[in-house]
């Protein structure tokens, strides 16, 4: 890797290393386009942040400073798309000027970007207000001036959940990057006052679309029914650290679910059903004093339909047969039991009501795997590399592969947590919900926006090392960076300059992962971990 700041000449160039100067987080060379002074002026007095003390924010980090490195303004034409559905960003916009059109195409009507671009310009020329409703399921939302958005995917790290589009000619957008939204919510009480109230609230309408629970309800009926509904939190949105802090101080094996926050406790009355907004819960059961794991959910999982759908048909009033925790955080939408019972239960259950489960255990469900994966929070990688210690001879073939695709380090380490026959090895795993993003001071390390990987750009990484220790699986180191003589590069004071490394599933490689070509028994495979058995780890019940 090259130099990221000045070489200091002469005598600096020592034996040991190169003296250049540390890379900070707003130098030209790593960060974005700073906004015009006059702009930034514009912007932090105006009605958008009237709610905003900058006197709040450190002197090392004001808040002009913020809007001015951390954001940008950016101009559409009506029509022009501000991000699609399914597309991986992490930031959040407020409307300067003009407008802006959300348009859901999720559930069974799922469209296509090219079949919704089809009737944008008849819809924006008016000649049909409903041609975009026509092609979703519900109805598109505008958000006007000084109004935000984004704001979903920002907070949860997930894909995003419609395609934004400007609505009139010269529809400015201020863009908040997510290290410049982390900063805000952190330093200004009212400002993540306002983030969290809207996110809240628009958590629940967006649960319940995606759900595809209300698929054959009007627009006047969904309304209603997201007013009875509410949100709630259980957990650390950052859990990582806690996860890594338990792990160390883990002196009874096996008792993680004890230290995971109680939602539903088994026996209990069910006022309500819930919906996983998103992050993972886990099912218990209690047996003879004990609670072990049943199942779990992931986002679209739904707990306690089962048992309500059983004391509707039998007249009675429903108790949880199962119990429920939090695994790291989750977000739930608690539905009412009468609409459960009125709007949800019908149709076929498969197709509407998601990860689910009901009281008849299956004989194939191999707990102790369940256990293996919950407890070691593997439910959240995409893609990870588990290999088969029966098949695996210990050739290193892999690691040469991956060296040999990355200028002669490789990216992972092979060796890791085993269950029977099957390790997941210290390799980036993509996760669904990768916290190693949350104080990236840069957004160095970001998901890509078309796959979905996680992946580091190395030209904004300055070595702070805030995502290695937030990942919670020990697979992101440190490298030194060296000069093109092989030299350390060092700053001032002679601490060595460091790289974060990890997995990046082989990008810019048309063959995909190295790693697994080479292996020549077939041993590492990547996978969707939460796949490794599906019937007895990921819908326990049937």
């Amino acid at each position: 890797m090259s130099s990221p700041g000045t070489t200091i000449a002469g005598e600096d160039q020592l034996a040991q290393g190169q003296l250049v100067r540390r890379p900070q987080r707003w130098d030209d060379n790593f960060g974005r386009a700073r906004i015009h002074d006059d702009w930034v002026d514009l912007i932090v007095s105006s009605e958008v942040f009237s709610d905003v003390d900058p006197s709040g924010f450190p002197d090392d980090l004001s808040f002009a400073d913020i809007i001015a490195n951390d954001c940008s303004v950016k101009w559409y034409s009506r029509g022009e798309v501000v991000y699609e559905e399914g597309s991986h960003q992490t930031s959040l916009f407020i409307v300067l000027n003009g407008s802006v059109r959300l348009a859901d195409a999720a559930g069974p009507e799922r469209r296509s970007w090219p079949q919704l671009t089809s009737h944008l310009d008849t819809w924006l020329r008016g000649k049909d207000k409903n041609s975009v409703s026509n092609v979703t399921r519900f109805p598109t939302v505008r958000v006007g001036r000084y109004e935000m958005f984004g704001e979903l995917e920002a907070m949860t790290r997930a894909p995003r959940g419609n395609t934004a589009f400007a609505e009139v000619d010269r529809t400015a957008l201020l863009e908040i990057t997510w290290p410049g939204a982390r900063e805000m919510l952190h330093w200004s009480d009212a400002f993540r006052l306002r983030v969290e109230n809207l996110y809240r609230a628009r958590s629940i309408e967006a649960a319940l679309k995606e759900s595809g629970l209300l698929a054959e309800t009007d627009a006047a009926t969904f309304a209603a029914i997201v007013r009875v509904c509410s949100f709630e939190r259980h957990g650390g949105y950052d859990w990582s650290y806690l996860y890594q802090r338990e792990k160390a101080s883990e002196q009874r094996p096996g008792k993680v679910l004890e230290r995971e926050p109680l939602i539903v406790e088994q026996g209990n009355y069910l006022e309500d059903g819930f919906l996983v907004r998103s992050g993972f819960a886990r099912v218990t059961q209690n047996n003879h004093d004990n609670e072990f794991t049943a199942g779990f959910l992931e986002k679209g999982g739904v707990f306690g339909f089962a048992e309500i759908e059983e004391s509707s048909q039998a007249g009675g009033h429903p108790h949880a047969g199962y119990g429920l925790r939090a695994v790291g955080y989750t977000e739930l939408i608690r539905i009412p039991e009468h609409i459960v019972v009125r709007y949800m239960l019908s149709g076929t259950r498969e197709d509407r009501m998601g990860t689910t489960y009901s009281r008849s255990r299956r004989p194939d469900a191999d707990l102790a795997l369940l256990d293996f994966v919950v407890d070691n929070r593997f439910i959240n990688a995409t893609n990870a590399m588990v290999i088969d210690t029966t098949r695996c001879v210990g050739c290193d073939d892999c690691v040469r592969a991956c060296a040999a695709a990355h200028d002669g380090v490789p990216r992972f380490v092979r060796t890791g947590k085993a269950h029977a026959n099957l390790m997941v090895a210290n390799a980036c795993m993509h996760c669904t919900d990768p916290v190693c993003l949350i104080d990236c001071p840069t957004g160095a390390i970001r998901r890509d926006a078309t796959s979905g990987s996680v992946v580091i750009d190395d030209e904004t990484c300055i070595g702070c090392s805030t995502c290695s220790s937030a990942c919670p699986y020990n697979n992101i180191r440190m490298l030194e960076m060296r000069n093109p003589q092989g030299a350390v590069l060092m700053d001032e004071d002679g601490a060595a300059l460091l790289k974060a490394s990890k997995c990046d599933l082989c990008a810019g490689h048309s063959s995909g992962p190295a790693c697994q070509r080479a292996c020549p028994h077939d041993a590492l495979t990547r996978i969707d971990i939460r796949e490794i058995n599906p019937s007895s780890c990921r819908q326990p019940y049937v």
